[in-house]
C-alpha cells in the first residue's frame, strides 16, 4: 500500500512535527480507563470520564476546563428536623462523576452523600440534615469535577431550626376564675438563640386576657362567665422566620366565691366578703362596726387586712379587742350561716365560751372549750331553748362529735351552722358534727332584743374582751334555707380551693 506524503515532508519525516491543515480536527486514540497506555506523552480521550486526557510518565491528567457555582436552591437547613436534605446546585461544566463537598466555617467539612450530576449546569446533591451544624455556619459549596478542577459558592447555607416548645400542651394556667387577675405565659426555645415571637395562630384568647408576643405572658383580668369555660387556641413561636405551632387551652371557672345566691335557687341572701368595706353583696343590709362600751358607735380596733387569706386576694375582716360586727334582723325560720375563721384568741383568759355569731335570745354560734381533752376548741351552740340533755354547762352545747375537726389559733376554717326548727347542725371544714333537736319548732333568726345579729362577740357581752372571738374573716354568707350534707360540702371544698 503506498504511503501518503504530507505535504512538504518527506515520508522518512512523516510522523515528525505532523501539522494538520483539515477543519473537522485530528482524531485522537480513544478508549475506557482499563484501556489505558502507559508511554509518556500519550495524548487519548477517556470515554469513561468523557475527558480527554495525557500521560506525563506517572499519571494521567485530565484535559478540563473548570467548572463554575451560580446558586443553590436551598439556603437554610433545619438540622434539628430529622432525614435529608437535598439541594440543586447550578453552574456551568459539571462533568459525570464530580463530587460536592459542603464547607464549613471552621473548615469543618463534609462531602455530599449522594451527588446527581443531571446535566451540565446542574447537580443534585443529597446530605443528612444533622451534618449541618449551627456553629459552622454559614456553609459554602465546593463542586469538583474528575480533573480535579474545582470552584467554591461561599457563605451560601446558614443552619436555622424550628424554636421548640418548653410549655406542654393542653391546659395552662392552672385553676382560674372570672373577674381575676391572670398571670400565666407560654415558653419556647430556638437552639440558634434567635429571638422568639408569640402569636396566636388560631382560635382565641379568653376575654379580658392578651398574649406579650415578646414573653409569652398572658395576662389581665378574666372576663365574667355563667359557668365553666374553656377557650382552646394554638399559638405560634417564630424565630427567624422558622415557626412552631402548639394547642393550648385556658379554663376559666365561674367563681361562686363572688355570687350572692351560691346555689342558685334564691336561698342565698346575703354575701359579705369584707372586700375593705362591711357591704351585704345581697343587699339586705350591711354589716356595721363597734367597740368595747359602745353600741352602734365606731369600732376602734376594726381593720381591712390584705395578708394572705382564704379566698381571693381582696381584703380581709379583722377583729381585736372586743370589736365586734352587726347586721340587721332576719326573719328566717330555716336559715344557714357559713363563713370562714382565723382565730388568734383562742385559750387566753378563763372565759369558758367566746361568740361567734348570732343572738343569744334565739341561737349562737360560739368557740367552747372542753375540759376533755384538756384545751381542745370546738364549735357549740348557746340558746335556752335548745333540749337539754344534749348540754355541757347549762345551755352551752358542744356540736362536734368524735373525728370532727377542732380548731387552732393561726389556721383558716370553715364553719356552718343550719338549721330548720327540726334540729340544729353544725359543720367544720364540711364535716358534720353532732345534731342537735330543737324542742320548739318555731324558732327564727329573729332576736327582739337588741334587735341586730352579731359576729365576734357574745350578744349579751358587748364589747366584753372576755368573749370575744378575734381574729380574721372571710366571706361569711346568711342563707334562708337549711343547707344540706352536700350542699355544705360543696361549698366548702370549693372556697377551700380559692
Amino acid at each position: 500500500m503506498a504511503i501518503s506524503k504530507i505535504p512538504g515532508k518527506g515520508t522518512n519525516n512523516l510522523f515528525n512535527n505532523i501539522s494538520d491543515a483539515g477543519t473537522e480536527g485530528t482524531k485522537v486514540a480513544a478508549g475506557t480507563t482499563a484501556q489505558r497506555g502507559s508511554t509518556t506523552g500519550q495524548i487519548r480521550f477517556n470515554s469513561t470520564t468523557g475527558l480527554a486526557e495525557y500521560y506525563t510518565g506517572t499519571a494521567f491528567k485530565s484535559i478540563d476546563s473548570p467548572p463554575t457555582v451560580s446558586s443553590l436552591d436551598v439556603t437554610e437547613v433545619d438540622s434539628q428536623a430529622g432525614g435529608n436534605q437535598t439541594i440543586v446546585v447550578t453552574g456551568s461544566s459539571f462533568n459525570s462523576g464530580a463530587t460536592v463537598t459542603f464547607l464549613g466555617a471552621s473548615a469543618t467539612d463534609f462531602n455530599a452523600s449522594t451527588v446527581t450530576v443531571d446535566s451540565d449546569t446542574q447537580i443534585t446533591a443529597v446530605a443528612p440534615k444533622a451534618s449541618f451544624l449551627n456553629a459552622q455556619e454559614p456553609y459554602g459549596v465546593k463542586v469538583t469535577n474528575v480533573s480535579g478542577l474545582s470552584a467554591t459558592l461561599a457563605s451560601q447555607i446558614n443552619v436555622d431550626s424550628n424554636p421548640i416548645w418548653s410549655t406542654t400542651s393542653g391546659q395552662i394556667g392552672g385553676s382560674l376564675f372570672d373577674n381575676e387577675a391572670v398571670n400565666t405565659s407560654v415558653t419556647a426555645t430556638d437552639s440558634d438563640g434567635d429571638t422568639i415571637a408569640y402569636s396566636v395562630q388560631s382560635g382565641s384568647l379568653p376575654s379580658g386576657l392578651s398574649l406579650n408576643t415578646s414573653s409569652g405572658a398572658i395576662t389581665g383580668t378574666a372576663g365574667n362567665v355563667s359557668a365553666d369555660t374553656t377557650s382552646s387556641f394554638t399559638l405560634r413561636a417564630t424565630a427567624n422566620s422558622k415557626t412552631a405551632d402548639r394547642a393550648f387551652n385556658i379554663i376559666i371557672k365561674n367563681d361562686l366565691a363572688t355570687v350572692v345566691d351560691y346555689f342558685g335557687d334564691n336561698s342565698g341572701k346575703s354575701l359579705f366578703k369584707f372586700d375593705n368595706n362591711g357591704t351585704d353583696e345581697g343587699g339586705v343590709g350591711n354589716m356595721s362596726y363597734g367597740h368595747p362600751g359602745t353600741y352602734g358607735g365606731s369600732a376602734g380596733n376594726v381593720s381591712y387586712n390584705t395578708s394572705t387569706k382564704k379566698l381571693g386576694t381582696h381584703s380581709l375582716l379583722k377583729l381585736s379587742g372586743g370589736d365586734y360586727g352587726y347586721t340587721s334582723v332576719r326573719n328566717y325560720t330555716n336559715f344557714s350561716v357559713t363563713g370562714w375563721h382565723n382565730s388568734n384568741n383562742l385559750g387566753q383568759g378563763d372565759r369558758f365560751f367566746q361568740g361567734l355569731f348570732g343572738n343569744q335570745n334565739t341561737g349562737q354560734i360560739l368557740t367552747s372549750e372542753k375540759t376533755t381533752p384538756s384545751s381542745a376548741y370546738y364549735f357549740a351552740l348557746q340558746c335556752a331553748v335548745f333540749s337539754q340533755g344534749n348540754g355541757q354547762s347549762g345551755d352551752k352545747y358542744i356540736a362536734n362529735a368524735t373525728g370532727c375537726p377542732t380548731i387552732s389559733n393561726g389556721t383558716w376554717f370553715h364553719f356552718a351552722w343550719t338549721r330548720d326548727g327540726t334540729d340544729t347542725r353544725i359543720y367544720v371544714n364540711g364535716v358534720l358534727g353532732n345534731t342537735i333537736t330543737e324542742n320548739i319548732g318555731s324558732i327564727s333568726l329573729n332576736p327582739t332584743s337588741p334587735t341586730a345579729l352579731y359576729l365576734g362577740t357574745a350578744s349579751t357581752q358587748l364589747g366584753n374582751t372576755t368573749y370575744d372571738t378575734a381574729g380574721y374573716y372571710d366571706h361569711f354568707r346568711i342563707f334562708n334555707k337549711k343547707l344540706s350534707q352536700s350542699e355544705i360540702t360543696s361549698m366548702y371544698n370549693f372556697e377551700s380551693t380559692r
